[in-house]
């Protein structure tokens, strides 16, 4: 083919090699820097990223430039997709390469949440035997999970909760269409249900206006004392002070971030300061196996694009068609 692919950062091998295999030299930034990569894309045609953020700017250098592809599921962090359409580039990213990761990296926050997993191990690094008496733990066979999105990672959750623990599941996504989900999802018209009814709030939405602040102090108050709350989307979508005031104030029992409003997390957020939360510093994704499918898709995307394909897992695809075709 003939093509250069631009790596912001490096991935696994299998995506690099099926780009060899389909005749493209790859290119490897040797740091994530605005000025190296304006140097660097001007001669590429696809640019693949886990978390550089390719700016207007940095798009505009690469004049022969076709495709920015995400090494993951939302693209926010990599590029503003209304400026990439408007220049003329495809977006294109992986939706089914972490959604069992994810799920599993939720289920296992759920369990333990529900165990107090995290004062009772620090119990036992201390010899305290008589911990547990001072700590509820409960069972999840039962409880309810309520899934606010209900896209690749919200459905895999559900299927794992429900048939692997025996909890019934609440969803919400006004994007889905019920007949197009399993009969163990039961849907609610309104959200606030949801936090009315779930023993567990587990959020699985993009990053968007609409979506900011998502979960606030009205809405903490509607949940159930013993209920714990999810985020394992986007920071954006939780008001952290609210968050904090409602876990220090018992209004609900715990909750599990794997994002933050801003990241790296401050040192002093307090957050970290609070026993009745579990924390990861947005992993949630990364296991061994979802970096290899992600890059594999990732890299499948952008040759799919270079060989005048359709893409299979494209943003913008009718839009940037309709562009190049008018020319």
């Amino acid at each position: 083919m003939g093509y250069k692919v631009l790596l912001a950062q490096d991935v696994s091998e299998s995506g690099k090699e099926l780009l060899r295999e389909n005749g493209c030299e790859v290119i490897l930034a040797p740091r994530e820097d605005p000025e190296v990569m304006k140097e660097l894309i001007q001669d590429c045609d696809a640019c693949f990223s886990k978390t550089f953020f390719f700016s207007e700017d940095i798009l505009k250098e690469g004049k022969k430039l076709q495709v920015v592809s995400k090494h993951g599921v939302g693209v926010d962090n990599v590029v503003d997709v209304a400026t990439a359409t408007g220049l003329g580039l495809y977006v294109v990213r992986t939706p089914l390469a972490n959604m069992d990761s994810v799920a599993e990296h939720t289920l296992g926050a759920i369990l333990a949440l529900a165990k107090n997993m995290l004062p009772l191990e620090k119990a036992a690094r201390r010899a305290d035997f008589d911990a547990p008496l001072s700590f509820e733990s409960h069972d999840i066979g039962g409880k309810t999970l309520g899934i606010i999105g209900l896209g690749n990672i919200g459905r895999t959750l559900a299927k794992k909760a429900h048939g692997g623990f025996d909890m019934e599941i609440l969803g919400y996504d006004p994007f889905v269409k019920k007949e197009d989900l399993p009969d163990y999802i039961t849907c609610v018209e309104d959200v606030d249900d949801i936090f009315r009814r779930a023993d567990y709030v587990s959020l699985h939405l993009n990053a968007s206006p609409e979506n900011d602040n998502f979960v606030d102090k009205r809405r903490l108050e509607l949940m159930k004392p013993g209920a714990c709350l999810l985020n394992f989307s986007r920071g954006s979508n939780v008001n952290e002070a609210d968050l904090y005031e409602a876990l220090k104030n018992h209004v609900i029992a715990g909750a599990a971030l794997d994002v933050f409003a801003q990241e790296p997390v401050r040192a002093d957020n307090p957050l970290l300061s609070l026993d009745n939360v579990v924390l990861s510093p947005h992993c949630a994704a990364l296991t061994v196996e979802a970096m290899d499918r992600m890059s594999y898709q990732g890299c499948q995307g952008i040759v799919e694009i270079l060989k005048g394909e359709q893409p299979t897992w494209c943003v913008n695809y009718e839009e940037v068609r309709a562009m190049r075709e008018k020319g």
